[in-house]
């Protein structure tokens, strides 16, 4: 069966090009949009699936008579779409997702997608957010889905939701609110639509909770070994919405929490003015900076040791086909190659230690040579770039740990000219 990002994806492909018309935009970049939309709007909802208060706003929201946004024809929400305004619900939502920070959830779609125009990425939220409602608002219609049966459906596709999350998003989300209460799971949920008695609907997303708890548990001691950024919370097999550092939070905390801890090591982001007049907005720790920074530093050599860990890209599981919330962090390296036409890089691949040591080398060659391809695609000639497959040689984690093996799985830069 189908996911829900894959389906409202469906949803929303046929209109790509009515979209990208409207917006002034390429047709790639929409479609690169629409997927970073709607799974930020999904990544918002699965990251409040232990507060209580706030699922049982959002089941409210998704459940009341005025949802009925057509799912089967978006036409209607392409006609309204805007920089500015959404629908009332959909307003609700996004503000039960994102507090004031829904501006910035706007700015991180576009600079996913690669848009020329900021306010795109607002235009696009703006428009998935009534269509995610309107499609969960059917499914729940027509699989007769409590608060508590729609909790379990976020927590069996928390994975593949967040994995689809533009990298960064962690930062945006608003978990601010107070702790959730502790409810007695017993009970059943018996309404579907809000209603001044509530007696208890607040009963079942504990249960929710628990079950996604367990998933995550399952999924990350079961998962084989992935390359993905060193830094990354994703390559680790756990659910967190932000890609772009590693997990530094008690095993206790959630995924995402531990995720928002990490993503504050690589800094603010801010604004770097390279040669030739493009502006970048990167984190002061992240693999842009360090790499702009060691390019410009005469007194630095060329050499064989200095590796540059990208922090903010991830790929599909077990497999070389790079997500699409990667292409931010290449988008840039791609434009500091550019700047710098001088530089030459060379592009490792790395694994843990776990599964077989030769399937390892040839996954970890295949995504090397997959991010180097994306880089040629991106206007970088293939002559100024090597990429090269180690597996799991020059481990710089304990293969005996989750913590290590998650550093050790990672895709590498060095600089071989400047």
């Amino acid at each position: 069966m189908a996911t829900l990002l894959d389906s409202l994806t469906a949803l929303a492909n046929p209109a790509v090009g009515r979209i990208a018309q409207r917006l002034g935009e390429s047709d790639a970049t929409v479609s690169r949009g629409v997927q970073a939309s709607l799974a930020s709007v999904l990544g918002g909802l699965v990251s409040k699936s232990n507060d209580v208060g706030v699922v049982r706003r959002i089941f409210d929201v998704i459940t009341s008579r005025e949802n009925t946004a057509n799912v089967d024809d978006v036409n209607n929400l392409v006609n309204g779409l805007s920089t500015s305004s959404t629908s009332s619900l959909g307003t609700t939502l996004l503000s039960s997702l994102f507090g004031n920070r829904t501006a910035n959830v706007g700015d991180l779609i576009a600079r996913t997608a690669g848009f020329k125009n900021s306010s795109s990425g607002a235009a696009l939220l703006n428009m998935a957010a009534p269509l995610v409602l309107g499609f969960l608002g059917k499914r729940v219609r027509d699989s007769n889905l409590s608060l508590g049966g729609l909790t379990n459906l976020f927590a069996s596709e928390r994975d593949s939701i967040l994995a689809a999350a533009p990298a960064g998003l962690a930062n945006f989300v608003d978990t601010s609110g107070p702790a959730a209460p502790r409810p007695d799971a017993r009970a059943p949920y018996t309404g579907a639509v809000a209603t001044p008695a509530r007696s208890n609907r607040w009963l079942w997303p504990l249960a929710g909770l628990a079950a996604l708890l367990l998933i995550w548990f399952v999924v990350s001691r079961g998962r084989g070994p992935t390359v993905a950024a060193v830094d990354s919370a994703v390559a680790t097999g756990s659910v967190a919405l932000d890609t772009a550092a590693a997990r530094t939070s008690a095993a206790v905390s959630t995924a995402a929490g531990a995720v928002s801890e990490a993503a504050r090591n690589l800094g603010a982001f801010g604004k770097k003015l390279l040669p030739g007049g493009v502006e970048l907005n990167i984190p002061e720790r992240g693999i842009e900076s360090n790499l702009i920074a060691f390019i410009e530093d005469s007194s630095r050599p060329v050499n064989d040791t200095t590796w540059f860990n990208f922090d903010r890209l991830n790929f599909a599981t077990g497999s070389a086909t790079i997500l699409p919330e990667s292409e931010e962090q290449l988008n840039n390296i791609a434009a500091v190659l550019k700047a710098y036409p001088k530089v030459n890089v060379k592009i490792g691949g790395y694994t843990d230690n776990t599964g077989d040591p030769a399937a390892n080398r040839k996954l970890s060659q295949e995504r090397a040579d997959a991010v180097r391809q994306a880089l040629v695609g991106k206007g970088i000639p293939a002559g100024r770039m090597a990429a090269e497959g180690y597996g799991s040689d020059h481990a710089i984690g304990d293969n005996s740990t989750e913590e290590g093996r998650a550093k050790n799985r990672r895709i590498a830069l060095r600089v071989t000219k400047k």
